[in-house]
């Protein structure tokens, strides 16, 4: 799968088509007829009526890549929003009372998105190899998990673990045209959560729980500070997708050929830098801190003043985040500490040198069918490590430290490389305070951005290798126990 950013010089896939399936008349009456026959044999057997509606509706999104993507990316970044509306509700009603229902639809989507892609499109022996390496370690480690914690706990592991690798897939898989409507979505996913924390704010956290909110989730302190949750589930998931959004559009303003040109995209910038300082988030600060500086450092294209540029709006852009949260009193690093006593913690326990299988520690310890303690660890290669092994844990580093190295080579002849450097850079940064792989509306946000720069990436190829790549994809593609650690460190929570 990341042979498709490291790999040949080769032009992106055509891309799953706009429309997945075009409906004829007669189709469209035979699926309505279905429609009613299931509404009243629903009513009939006592079930919900609105049951067959919304699997009719999640069948029509998981067609449409665009549409479909669109949905998971609004229902994997507002979930308190929806909650707050009642949609998580009618939902959870529909499928018997189960209030996550909404939330697993999105990840549903996506499967089949993933399922489409996988038959739609030719892949290249290195692929097929990589994939099967990775199911082969999916495969062994979740038979780990059953064995260490239960098999309900190890399925939520896998699918947090996954579900990131899907996504990347599919949209990697999108044209150009397909993925600039999702970054205009995400954008306004952005603006609504900003709209969202300045509401919250000014309501206050008292009103907030008065209304349902959680506390000590939704409803969260540092201090006597406030971290508002805008539209996600708490302040950890807002600031980590804030610092995706502007990590992105920053390095997009460093990148000549990619500069962003719809107000859509700087109404979401500027809403992400107010996302980030009100939800409190130094895990967010961090990757919008490691991606810019990787951008600037590691950038080998354009002359000495495009480079001086570049260097001035990223530490320009650093430096008025961490003015906003020294305005705030959030200089400290209080939990930063806390961090490094919970991986000591950890480290001391005895650990089977393959590790505590899939969903051992993390979110999916969190989750209601979860069967052992509640372990967070708030650093995702420590989380892999326990999770894995070491043997895994080091191979996950090497490979990060190549992929970089690589994606840095290409930066001379292809500066829409600067964007994917940056983007892998502020993830790897991240990875050191919080388990970011685990967050997938923020890991989706990074997917958009990676399939946008993967395009600018084919576009800067030389003549010659572009008219090869455009040749050769003429054809058209067949169809132990761990201490609990305390609830102040931000974390996230399978649901």
């Amino acid at each position: 799968m990341m042979s498709w950013i490291v790999g040949p010089a080769v032009a992106p896939p055509r891309g799953l088509p706009l429309i997945g399936v075009r409906l004829s008349r007669r189709l469209a009456v035979a699926g309505t007829v279905i429609l009613l026959l299931a509404v009243v044999a629903c009513l009939l057997t006592g079930l919900s009526p609105l049951l067959p509606i919304f699997v009719a509706l999640l069948a029509l999104l998981a067609v449409s890549p665009v549409v479909g993507l669109g949905y998971a990316l609004v229902v994997l970044n507002t979930p308190l929003g929806l909650w707050f509306l009642g949609a998580e509700g009618v939902v959870g009603d529909a499928f018997g009372g189960r209030d996550y229902a909404l939330g697993l639809s999105a990840a549903v989507v996506v499967c089949v998105l993933f399922a489409l892609t996988v038959v739609l499109h030719r892949w290249t022996r290195r692929q097929l190899v990589w994939a099967g390496v990775a199911l082969l370690v999916v495969g062994v480690w979740s038979l780990i998990g059953f064995a260490h914690h239960g098999v309900a706990q190890t399925l939520v592991g896998v699918r947090l673990t996954v579900l990131p690798v899907l996504l990347l897939v599919v949209l990697c898989s999108l044209t150009r045209r397909q993925v600039l409507p999702l970054m205009t979505v995400l954008a306004w996913v952005l603006i609504a959560n900003a709209l969202a924390s300045v509401g919250e704010l000014a309501v206050g956290p008292a009103r907030l729980v008065q209304w349902g909110f959680e506390e000590d989730t939704a409803v969260r302190y540092i201090g006597d500070t406030f971290r508002v949750p805008g539209l996600t589930s708490f302040n950890a998931e807002l600031g980590i997708l804030a610092g995706a959004y502007l990590l992105g559009y920053v390095v997009l303003w460093l990148t000549p050929t990619a500069r962003p040109n719809r107000w859509s995209w700087h109404a979401g910038g500027a809403a992400s830098v107010l996302c980030l300082v009100l939800s409190t988030s130094r895990s967010g600060v961090l990757l919008v801190a490691g991606g810019m500086v990787a951008a600037v450092v590691l950038n080998r294209s354009g002359g000495t003043a495009g480079r001086r540029r570049a260097r001035i709006v990223g530490l320009g852009v650093v430096a008025a985040v961490a003015a906003g949260f020294v305005a705030l009193g959030m200089a400290g690093a209080t939990s930063l500490f806390q961090r490094f006593d919970v991986w000591a913690d950890l480290f001391d326990a005895d650990l089977p040198v393959w590790g505590l299988g899939i969903g051992g520690v993390g979110a999916a310890t969190t989750s209601r069918v979860t069967s052992s303690q509640q372990i967070f660890i708030d650093n995702y290669f420590v989380s892999v490590v326990l999770q894995f092994g070491p043997v895994i844990g080091v191979a996950l580093v090497a490979a990060t430290g190549y992929l970089l190295w690589k994606l840095w080579r290409r930066t001379d002849e292809r500066p829409g490389s600067v964007l994917l450097v940056a983007l892998l850079a502020g993830l790897a940064c991240s990875f050191l305070v919080i388990e970011a792989w685990e967050y997938p509306g923020a890991m989706m946000c990074l997917g958009v951005f990676a399939a946008y720069g993967r395009h600018l990436d084919a576009a800067d190829l030389p003549p010659a290798a572009g008219a090869t790549a455009q040749t050769t994809t003429a054809a058209p593609a067949p169809s132990k126990t761990f201490p609990v650690t305390t609830p102040t460190i931000d974390r996230p929570a399978a649901r």
